[in-house]
Formats: C-alpha cells, structure tokens, sequence
C-alpha cells in the first residue's frame, strides 16, 4: 500500500509539505504574476528554490539583475534576498522553501 499524496498544485497554489513528508522541504508554492508585479522573498530561516514555469521577467539581486525565463532557477541560501518582477508575458513561478539544519527542529 502506497502513502503517496497526489496535490495539483496548479489548483491549490499552495500547501505544506511538512504535512507530508518528514524532510526538510516546507512549504511549496505556484504563484502567478501579473506584467509589473513583484515579489521579494527573503532567505532569514529557510532557503528559497525557485524555478520559472512559464513566462518572462527579471531577477534582482543587490546590484545584479538577471532576466528570467522558462526553465531558469534560482536559489537563495541563508541571508540572501532576491525581488522578481514579471515582465510583459507575466511570470509563473514553483517556489519550494527548505528548512536549513539549524531551523528544521524549530520548524516542526
């Protein structure tokens, strides 16, 4: 018998994979963003993974920006920040938040 959970993401956005699974994966989400629209994730008490599904836009980070396209990732270790923006196609995004091993027992 199989403990496999099937979650379409593209419904939900968004759940918490600690409900799940006993590693150090957290929460996960698909978000969508509208040409223009920004968000800044911040890498304090977990690490960010972030890869592009679909669309276009550009990645700023301190005084680097990188565009952004289907198929590029990104990461954020501890102490890192990085502001996404869409560009004119939008921008779809899976975003997958990690416990670091000095956070994981606090986040349980």
């Amino acid at each position: 018998m199989s403990n496999a959970v099937v979650i379409n993401l593209r419904e939900v956005r968004e759940i918490d994979a600690r409900v799940f699974l006993s590693g150090p994966l957290g929460r996960i989400r698909l978000p969508q963003f509208e040409p223009g629209q920004r968000e800044t994730l911040v890498a304090e008490d977990q690490e960010h993974t972030l890869f592009i599904v679909r669309g276009n836009g550009t990645a700023v980070t301190g005084s680097t920006t990188v565009p952004l396209r289907a198929g590029v990732a990104l990461t954020l270790p501890l102490g890192s920040k990085v502001t996404v923006e869409a560009g004119d196609e939008g921008l779809e995004l899976f975003i997958a938040s990690l416990a670091t091993p000095q956070t994981a027992g606090a986040a349980r």
